[in-house]
C-alpha cells in the first residue's frame, strides 16, 4: 500500500472525516458495479444475488468472483449489507426464518442452494469466523477436536492429536497453549480465543474462510497478529473478510469490494481502490466524507 495514502487513512486531520456528508446528501445516483467484479480463477462466483428479510431488500442485484487463494475485503458503512453479503456464501442466512435468498451461488461451479446440498457440509466447506471470539465450552484440545470428530476426518487418537495440533500451528497458537491444551479455551485472552477460533475452523479442512470483523473486539497487538495470520492462510485457503477497518482492508487484501445501502459499487485490486477508485461513492467514504 503506498505510504502516502495509509498515512491519509490514518490521519483523520488529513480527511473530510470531521465534517462528513450524510448518505441523504450525497445525491449519487447509483449505476452497475465498476471495477473487476469478474476473475478467471475464480473459488465462488456470486450471480444476481438479492436477499430479502421479509419484505426489506437488504442486497440488489450483486455479481462477484471471489478468487482461489486470495483476501478479499468487504467494505462498506454500517448497515451496507456487506456482511449480509457475507452469509450468503456458506447459508448462514438460512437460520433467520424471514431471510430469502435469490440468484447463484456457485462453489466450484456448484449451485449451495441447490436442494441436494446439505449446509452443515457445506459449512464445513466455508468456515466462519465471528466477531466476537466464540470458543466452546470445552478445553483448548475438544475445541479444535470437536468439528473433526463430528465428521469423521480422522480414525484414531493418534491422528486426531496431529490433526489438532496442526491446526493450532496453523492458528499461530500452538507454542502458547502447547502445555495447557486441557486448559478451558474459555480462559485464554481475546486474541488468543479468536486463534483459537480460527484453528477450530481450519481442523475441519475447509476451502473457503469467511471472517466477519474478526479483530474488532481485539486489542493492536492482537489484530496485528490475526493480520498476519490470515497473509499466511491465503497461501492454504479462500478469505473473505468483512472489515470496518480501511487500515486492516489495506494491508491484509489483494481484492476490496465496496458495498453500498445493499448494492455493490465497486470491485479492484486493493491498491487501485484506495488510491485511484473509479467511483464517486467509493472516493467519498474512502477519504470520509461520509460512513
Amino acid at each position: 500500500m503506498n505510504e502516502a495514502v495509509m498515512n491519509e487513512l490514518v490521519d483523520p486531520t488529513m480527511n473530510a472525516r470531521s465534517n462528513p456528508e450524510t448518505e441523504d446528501s450525497l445525491n449519487i445516483e447509483y449505476t452497475d458495479t465498476v471495477g473487476q467484479p469478474l476473475c478467471e480463477k475464480a473459488k465462488i462466483r456470486t450471480q444476481n444475488v438479492n436477499v430479502f428479510y421479509a419484505d426489506n431488500q437488504a442486497i440488489h442485484n450483486v455479481s462477484l468472483d471471489i478468487g482461489a487463494h486470495e483476501v478479499i475485503a468487504l467494505i462498506g458503512p454500517s448497515g451496507c449489507g456487506k456482511s449480509t453479503y457475507l452469509r450468503t456464501l456458506n447459508r448462514m442466512n438460512d437460520t433467520i426464518d424471514i431471510c430469502r435468498v435469490e440468484g447463484k451461488i456457485l462453489l466450484d461451479d456448484e449451485n449451495i442452494y441447490s436442494k441436494k446440498q446439505d449446509p452443515v457440509l457445506l459449512r464445513a466447506r466455508v468456515g466462519m469466523v465471528f466477531q466476537k471470539p466464540n470458543p466452546f465450552p470445552k478445553s483448548i484440545y475438544d475445541n479444535v477436536a470437536y468439528g473433526p470428530r463430528i465428521h469423521g476426518l480422522t480414525r484414531n487418537k493418534s491422528e486426531l492429536d496431529d490433526l489438532v495440533e496442526d491446526s493450532l500451528i496453523k492458528a499461530g497458537l500452538f507454542a502458547e497453549v502447547k502445555d495447557r491444551l486441557h486448559a478451558p479455551g474459555t480462559g485464554l485472552s481475546g486474541g488468543q480465543q479468536q486463534r483459537l477460533c480460527i484453528a477450530r475452523t481450519i481442523a475441519v479442512q475447509p476451502e473457503v474462510i469467511l471472517m466477519d470483523e474478526p479483530a474488532s473486539a481485539l486489542d493492536p497487538i492482537a489484530t496485528a497478529k490475526i493480520e498476519e495470520l490470515m497473509n499466511e492462510l491465503k497461501e492454504n485457503f479462500t478469505i473473505v473478510i468483512v472489515t470496518h477497518s480501511m487500515q486492516q482492508a489495506a494491508r491484509v487484501s489483494q481484492r476490496t469490494a465496496y458495498f453500498h445501502m445493499g448494492r455493490l459499487i465497486e470491485v479492484g485490486e486493493t491498491d487501485q481502490i484506495f488510491t485511484n477508485p473509479a467511483h464517486e461513492l467509493t472516493e467519498k467514504y474512502i477519504t470520509g466524507r461520509f460512513g
